[in-house]
């Protein structure tokens, strides 16, 4: 009895340590990169609700004309950003920090840089951690003469490189692969396609919940990327994180969760829809590479999304089994509460 007792709490600990630490960890700034010649534009972008305080803080007094603070977000850029093109390093010019509009709280940092070569392998090397936290990624385009190239900059990898004069990458496979990382390092989607499985009854149950997420997050996707209906973030975001509390909830509260659950899946997948499209928004696609970019991308995050289901599922059959039919649910749904409510407050504070 003790030893069943202490497998269940250290299994609420690791849940709770998980959602504490997935909510601190949702970071993803947005970049633009672009070469004329020998000249090159470095943009990037960040929501200041999912940055720490003191980051958000200094940020929006540079971007508000306090001469210290902007200082200071320049000596930091120099320290963290190098840019090399054809095995010489670029140099620093005029830095810009500014908001994105009164209704977005994004913060941006602009720097132009000049380089002695306009062609050969262009090597980009950022750690923006201490301004950003941590677990912050990096997700956004270089555009060249050769077309434009998409790229991330992950945790465990702060640097890419590209050749300048090869034509841009823009094929099927390359935007399948930004959905696939998309949707696995989406920890707040993540979380709530935990929470909608958590109390799933069978293999039916669970295609029909999978299935109705995702027509309902394919049609806002393709409405957003087609520009047909945009929502800002500030809507979106805490819409996202009411989602997650609301399921949570209702897998604690209601008898049977289960029996409606699909429904619950194809509308809050509306909204998540929405959430997905920023991605390809800030790429400032254009022409035929929207099409791909589109069914790709969509089609990277089914399958991410499939490879998280096939992990998750496996794992929640097992602490199932006896007592743990009715305690992995509870436990589970109080977990994905609490990072749903920290995420909630955050957004609705920040914006």
């Amino acid at each position: 009895m003790i030893t069943c007792v202490l497998r269940w709490m250290t299994l609420a600990l690791a849940l709770l340590w998980s959602a504490i630490v997935l909510a601190h960890a949702v970071t993803t700034a947005l970049i633009r990169i672009e070469l004329v010649d020998n000249r090159l534009h470095y943009a990037l972008s960040v929501v200041l609700p999912e940055i720490p305080n003191r980051s958000a803080e200094l940020l929006t007094s540079a971007a508000n004309g306090d001469r210290s603070a902007a200082e200071r977000v320049v000596a930091y850029a120099g320290q963290t950003l190098s840019l090399e093109l054809g095995n010489a390093r670029c140099r620093m010019g005029r830095v810009r920090i500014s908001g994105a509009g009164a209704n977005d709280a994004r913060a941006t940092i602009e720097i132009d840089f000049t380089c002695d070569a306009s062609h050969g392998r262009l090597e980009i090397a950022e750690d923006w951690s201490a301004l950003l936290g941590e677990h912050y990624r990096t997700l956004g385009n270089v555009r060249t003469a050769n077309g434009e190239r998409q790229v991330s900059f992950e945790e465990s990898s702060r640097k890419i490189a590209i050749e300048v004069d090869r034509v841009a990458a823009t094929g099927w496979f390359d935007f399948i692969k930004v959905g696939v990382e998309h949707i696995i390092t989406g920890y707040d989607h993540l979380l709530f396609l935990v929470a909608l499985l958590a109390t799933a009854q069978g293999i039916w149950s669970v295609v029909r919940i999978v299935t109705a997420f995702t027509l309902a997050h394919s049609v806002t996707l393709s409405i957003a990327t087609l520009n047909i209906l945009t929502i800002p973030g500030y809507i979106i975001e805490p819409l996202i994180a009411a989602s997650i509390v609301w399921v949570a909830l209702e897998n604690l509260l209601v008898s049977e969760p289960d029996r409606r659950r699909w429904i619950w899946s194809f509308v809050f997948g509306l909204v998540h829809g929405f959430g997905f499209a920023s991605a390809l928004g800030e790429l400032g696609l254009k022409g035929s590479a929207i099409v791909r970019a589109l069914v790709g991308f969509n089609v990277g995050v089914e399958i991410g999304q499939l490879i998280f289901v096939a992990v998750f599922l496996p794992a929640l059959a097992m602490l199932k089994r006896g007592r743990g039919a009715s305690l992995t649910p509870r436990i589970t749904s109080i977990a994905v509460a609490i990072a749903g409510t920290y995420w909630l407050g955050e957004r609705i504070i920040g914006y």
